[in-house]
């Protein structure tokens, strides 16, 4: 090859020449060409111990009923879980939502009690100081929070976040934030046609009963 060409395709070389050689034990290997920036993510799970992509964070409203995820961003670095959540909450101040008063997070979190003001809640051992009625509290909060699974598996499965065909660091994020956007759009599409079929269905009944009075 030319100088001109070795030039031209000096970077995908150097990282041809980094999969050849990288070795089993080795950090920061590189899993796929065309994304480069593609991690090998710990699940822990038996039927699946790892995950080949990026890592995505997000969070949703704590209510019963239908839950709005309020930020969602995907990580190109395999951060700690616990890292995580400061940027999520960044990106609720960015979207002008405000933020909770406090987060529930799983085991993962461990680590900040409080961030931007925002008290951080994991799962641990019950303190000698907490009230019978406190134990109840938290317990409701962190079943309440396994609530947020659900969205995952429907995020990857049916709002297409599960594989990401974008390309370049952005991406992956552009993919994040779609998804997390299309769900939204359906809970308000949800919620908008419970009340348009309310509507409907009170002007009808009314009709039926004016017209059985006369």
């Amino acid at each position: 090859m030319s100088e001109e060409q070795l030039e031209k395709y000096a970077e995908i070389l150097n990282l041809c020449e980094m999969v050849v050689n990288q070795q089993k034990g080795d950090s920061n290997k590189i899993y796929s060409l065309h994304k480069p920036f593609t991690k090998c993510i710990a699940k822990g799970k038996a039927h699946k111990q790892y995950e080949f992509g990026n890592k995505v964070g997000l969070t949703a409203t704590g209510s019963r009923g239908r839950k709005i995820i309020t930020s969602i961003r995907a990580f190109v670095d395999n951060l700690y879980d616990g890292h995580t959540i400061e940027p999520l909450l960044s990106q609720m101040v960015s979207n002008n939502i405000s933020l909770p008063k406090e987060v529930v997070y799983d085991r993962g979190g461990k680590g900040a009690k409080q961030i931007m003001g925002v008290s951080i809640l994991t799962p641990d051992k019950a303190k000698a100081k907490d009230s019978a009625y406190t134990k109840r509290q938290k317990r409701k909060k962190f079943r309440s929070r396994a609530g947020i699974e659900p969205i995952i598996g429907h995020l990857k499965s049916d709002f297409r976040m599960a594989q990401n065909y974008l390309m370049g660091e952005q991406g992956i994020q552009i993919n994040a934030l779609l998804s997390a956007t299309a769900w939204n759009l359906k809970k308000w599409m949800e919620k908008f046609k419970e009340k348009f079929l309310w509507l409907f269905f009170r002007k009808v009944f009314a009709a039926d009963f004016y017209g059985f009075a006369a």
